[in-house]
């Protein structure tokens, strides 16, 4: 498997929490869970799905 090179900030806003994956910047005011900035994709600000009877 290869490595991921994309954008770490998308993993963050994608699990809600700071994984501290850019180093520094995770620690100042620009990160993207400090800016309350949404989950990624284009239907981001919708999460989760409730569960079915079979789950």
């Amino acid at each position: 498997m290869g490595r991921y090179t994309g954008p770490v900030c998308r993993i963050c806003r994608r699990e809600g929490q700071k994984l501290f994956l850019k180093g520094a910047r995770c620690y100042m005011a620009k990160c993207a869970i400090e800016q309350g900035a949404p989950a990624p994709g284009q239907h981001g600000t919708r999460r989760g799905r409730k569960m079915s009877e079979y789950g």
